[in-house]
């Protein structure tokens, strides 16, 4: 198990995309209303904004994961009725797009991000999520022009938006850019912490663990339970050996945030490096149950599947990984050991071991895949023909 984990990256996400907003916001009304107190929603509610947040609380309580797993299609279900009873709230349009990337469907997604920003031209959720839809598919150049785009049209100061660029800045590893959107932030607010997580995550990318770490620490200082900096703690000191210390980090940040991506992704890490199979998959499950196409994510609950012996559910999150990238090179060689050693698929796992030296450029004479590639496997000839 050790020597396959190593072909899992891990990875720590510094821009944290937002989640659903739990009530709708209201638009400037043409006529004036009597302000109430307090809303309280009851079982019959009367007017169309509470019926849309009578809706909207069913589809958020939809959207909770229970045993690893979320209901989006009931979410998007009760989130359209919360759209239907009050079309003129951007945030229940966003929210509704929030659920359909949940489910992979992006271009679905995009129109209801995309009419959040009609209702509301200034709101910045919706660009960050449109902008994270190309930056999963590594397009950060499409991701940054989104928010260049909504930074230029007179939101220049807009801190979350700038936070995001810096964050498609690094994953491009432009970090002169990313260094820029960063200052433009901390020129605004010197304590903001998302600018300084990047900024730590900056100073990593390029191998200055020290300022890297004196960021970090100085950061949480300022705010001690945000889970992004206890995450980007761990991460320093995983990348030292020190997995302990690393885990111990990644605990408080999912105690501040029990559904924090970046930190039960290297939780699940760490857990599959040392055979916890139940835990990665746990970890794991709550990634993706956020975000199904986090393919390093769904390569780790393949592997964290095959440790708890359930091969064909493995095997079926391989195929979903291949399916969205045919030229993954871990998945393959994954998929490949778990043919050739649990499911007698010998023929099909050269295959796959050969896909792999092809698409891994070189690959060293004592590489585990040339141990397996000697083994002798009878094939036919028409069975072998596209070898």
């Amino acid at each position: 198990m050790k020597r396959l984990i190593k072909h899992i990256l891990f990875l720590m996400i510094i821009v944290v995309f937002s989640a659903c907003a739990s009530t709708p916001e209201k638009k400037a009304k043409t006529k004036k209303r009597p302000v109430r107190k307090k809303l309280v929603v009851k079982k019959n509610p009367k007017e169309p904004e509470d019926w849309a947040k009578f809706y909207t609380k069913k589809a958020m309580d939809a959207m909770e994961l229970k045993n690893g797993k979320a209901d989006i299609d009931l979410a998007i279900k009760y989130f359209k009725k919360a759209t239907e009873a009050y079309p003129s709230s951007p945030t229940l349009f966003y929210n509704l797009g929030v659920a359909y990337q949940r489910k992979s469907e992006n271009v679905e997604a995009l129109k209801y991000y995309n009419k959040a920003l009609e209702l509301d031209p200034k709101y910045s959720k919706p660009v960050i999520n449109k902008a994270s839809i190309y930056a999963n598919k590594l397009e950060y150049n499409r991701a940054i022009e989104i928010c260049i785009k909504f930074l230029d049209n007179e939101n220049e100061k807009d801190k979350t938006v700038l936070s995001a660029l810096a964050g498609f800045y690094i994953m491009k590893g432009d970090y002169i850019s990313a260094i820029q959107s960063v200052r433009k932030i901390l020129v605004q607010d010197p304590s903001n912490v998302d600018a300084l997580k990047n900024l730590g995550m900056i100073y990593f990318k390029k191998g200055d663990k020290g300022l890297a770490t004196m960021v970090t620490g100085n950061a949480l200082k300022i705010n001690n339970t945000d889970a992004g900096l206890a995450n980007n703690r761990g991460v320093l000191f995983q990348s030292d050996g020190d997995d302990s210390r690393a885990m111990y980090f990644y605990q408080i940040a999912v105690q501040n945030d029990p559904k924090n991506k970046s930190a039960n992704f290297n939780i699940g890490c760490i857990a599959m490096k040392y055979g916890d199979s139940q835990r990665a998959f746990n970890s794991f499950s709550i990634v993706l149950a956020q975000d199904p196409d986090n393919i390093p994510a769904r390569i780790g609950l393949a592997l964290a599947l095959r440790g708890l012996g359930k091969f064909q559910e493995s095997e079926k999150e391989y195929r979903v990984v291949l399916e969205k990238d045919p030229n993954n090179a871990i998945a393959s060689f994954d998929l490949a050991v778990l043919y050739y050693d649990h499911m007698n698929k010998k023929v099909e796992a050269k295959k796959l071991f050969r896909k792999y030296i092809s698409l891994s450029g070189s690959v060293p004479s004592d590489n585990i895949v040339y141990k397996y590639l000697k083994d002798k496997v009878q094939i036919m000839p028409k069975e072998d023909e596209n070898e």
